[in-house]
C-alpha cells in the first residue's frame, strides 16, 4: 500500500481542477499526466496505472469551510444554507465537522479524509488549537494505517495548506519514521519509504499544466530509548499520570470509585508494557544477555493493541471539541508510542532467536548465547557488547579447562574463588561481568558443552533497578 497525504483545498469548481504531469519517478523517465482537483489524485491514478495499492488521504483542518465565497459555489442548495447557518452559529459543525464535510461534492475523488482542529479567528469565529495536538492528529493516523496495513511507501504532498499544516504533517513524519524504524529493530531498509511530493507553483503562474516532484526523505533511528533514566528509575514513569489523569468529573460515591479503578487499570496495562521494553532494552544496551531469557515479555499483538488503545485514548479526547484541543502533552504521548514501537522491534528480535523461557534444569548453552548474541548484538548495532561479551565467554571457559567435569549446578563463586564464600551481588561486578555475576551465576558442564543459569534465589527485583538506572 502507497499512501498520499495532502491539505484540501475545497476550491470553486469552475478554477480548481489542474493538468499536473509527472516526468520523473524515483529516477525512472516517464511521461503521466492528468486533471484534478489535487496533485495527490494524479499521482495516486499514476500509481495504480502501475498496478500498485494507492489512496489519498486528504487533510481538512476544521476552519477550512469559514470561506466568505464559499456559499457561491457549494451545491446543493440545501448544503448552501446549512453553511450559512453554520457561519451564524458553528457550534453544532465543530461538533461533528465529519458529517458536513462528507457531503460536500468538491474533491470527491479523495479516498479518505482526516480532520484536524484549526488556529486563528475565520469569520470572526475563534479557533483555539495547539499545534503540537494537530502533529498528534496526523501522527496517529499515519501510525494506524501503518499497523493496520501493509504500508510500503508513504508521499507527503505539501503543494497546498497553509504552513503550519505542512509542518505539521513533516513532523509527524519524522516521528512516525523513527516508530516505523523501531518496530523493525532499527533496520531502516525494512521501514516504509517516505516522500515529498510537491508541484510546480500555481498561485500567479501562466502556465498550463504543472510539474510534480517527487523527493524521497531519509530519516535515520539509533538504539537508543525514549524513556530516559530520570524517568525509569527516579519517576517510577510518573510521566503516565498525564496520560491516563485520575478522572476529575464531579462523579461521587461508587460512581467515583468505579471510573478512578477503570483509568489506573488502564495506566497499570500501559505502565507494565512500559517498563518491560525498559528492562529488555537496558539489558541489551548494558550488555547481560542471560538476563533476557528469564523475561514474560509480552506478545506482539498485545503491544499492538496497547499502541491502539492509548491512540483510541487520546482521539477521544481529541475529537470532543473541535473549537479548541485538549492541549495533550506530545512528548509524553510519543515517548509512550516510540517505546512500544522499540519493544516490538526488540520482541520480534528475541523471538527469532528463541530467548525466551527456558527449563532451569537444563539451563543455557553458553556457546548458543554467544552465537545467538553476535547477530542480536549486530542486529542492533552495538556490536561492542559482542566483543566484551566474548571475552567474558572466553575467560570462563579457560577457568574450566583447568578442573573436572562439573555434572551439578555450582555457583560460579566456587569456581573462581572456592576459598571465597557467596556474598551479596553488586551492581558493579554484575555489569563488568556480562551478567555472569559469580554469587548468582551457576555453571553445569556435559562434556564440552558449558550451561549456564541464574541461582533460583536471585532477587531480579534488585537487578531491575540496576537495569532502570543505567538505561542511559
Amino acid at each position: 500500500m502507497k499512501v498520499i497525504y495532502q491539505v484540501g483545498r475545497l476550491d470553486n469548481p469552475a478554477q480548481a481542477t489542474k493538468e499536473f504531469y509527472i516526468k520523473n519517478f524515483h529516477g525512472e523517465k516517464v511521461d503521466e499526466s492528468g486533471k484534478a482537483e489535487l496533485s495527490s489524485i494524479v499521482l495516486r491514478d499514476f500509481l495504480r496505472k502501475r498496478n500498485y495499492e494507492a489512496k489519498t488521504v486528504i487533510i481538512y483542518p476544521v476552519s477550512i469551510v469559514f470561506n466568505s465565497k464559499f456559499p457561491e459555489y457549494i451545491q446543493p442548495e440545501e448544503l448552501k444554507n446549512e453553511l450559512v447557518d453554520i457561519f451564524k452559529d458553528p457550534s453544532n459543525y465543530l461538533k461533528t465537522p465529519h458529517e458536513f464535510i462528507d457531503r460536500i461534492e468538491l474533491e470527491r475523488c479523495r479516498d479518505e479524509k482526516l480532520i484536524v482542529h484549526s488556529l486563528g479567528e475565520y469569520l470572526g469565529i475563534s479557533l483555539d488549537a495547539s499545534y503540537d495536538d494537530i502533529v498528534l492528529e496526523i501522527l496517529f493516523d499515519m501510525i494506524e494505517r501503518y499497523l493496520k496495513d501493509d504500508l510500503e511507501e508513504l508521499y507527503l504532498d505539501i503543494s497546498s495548506g497553509h504552513n503550519i499544516y505542512i509542518s505539521a504533517i513533516l513532523e509527524a513524519a519524522r516521528h512516525f519514521a523513527v516508530f516505523s524504524h523501531f518496530v523493525n529493530g532499527i533496520d531502516d531498509t525494512k521501514s516504509p519509504k517516505i516522500y515529498i511530493t510537491f508541484s510546480d507553483p500555481i498561485i500567479g503562474s501562466s502556465a498550463k499544466s504543472f510539474e510534480i516532484h517527487i523527493q524521497q526523505q531519509r530519516f535515520t533511528a539509533f538504539f537508543s530509548s525514549p524513556i530516559k533514566r530520570k524517568e525509569a528509575a527516579e519517576n517510577n514513569f510518573s510521566f503516565l499520570r498525564n496520560i491516563y489523569p485520575d478522572p476529575d468529573n464531579g462523579a461521587k460515591g461508587s460512581e467515583a470509585a468505579k471510573l478512578k479503578q477503570q483509568v489506573r487499570e488502564k495506566r497499570k496495562r500501559l505502565r507494565e508494557k512500559i517498563e518491560m521494553f525498559c528492562l529488555l532494552f537496558s539489558a541489551i544496551k548494558n550488555n547481560v544477555p542471560l538476563y533476557l531469557y528469564y523475561q514474560h515479555y509480552h506478545s506482539v499483538d498485545e503491544i499492538k493493541e496497547e499502541i491502539f488503545k492509548l491512540i483510541d485514548h487520546a482521539k477521544t479526547q481529541l475529537c470532543s471539541n473541535y473549537q479548541k484541543s485538549p492541549n495533550l502533552n506530545k512528548r509524553f504521548y510519543t515517548d509512550a508510542i516510540l517505546s512500544l514501537g522499540f519493544y516490538i522491534g526488540i520482541v520480534n528480535v528475541l523471538e527469532k532467536h528463541n530467548i525466551t523461557m527456558f527449563c532451569q534444569d537444563t539451563g543455557i548453552d553458553l556457546e548458543l548465547l554467544r552465537r545467538n548474541f553476535f547477530e542480536i548484538y549486530s542486529k542492533f548495532r552495538v556490536p561492542t557488547n559482542y566483543v566484551m561479551l566474548s571475552n567474558e565467554i572466553s575467560n570462563t571457559q579457560r577457568v574450566l579447562e583447568q578442573i573436572d567435569n562439573i555434572d551439578s549446578w555450582t555457583g560460579l563463586y566456587k569456581i573462581i574463588d572456592s576459598e571465597k564464600p557467596i556474598s551479596e551481588p553488586i551492581d558493579r561486578n554484575y555489569f563488568a561481568h556480562s551478567g555472569f555475576e559469580r554469587n548468582i551465576t551457576e555453571i553445569r558442564t556435559e562434556g564440552s558443552k558449558i550451561f549456564i543459569r541464574y541461582a533460583f534465589n536471585t532477587n531480579f527485583n534488585v537487578i531491575n533497578c540496576w537495569l532502570k538506572d543505567r538505561i542511559e
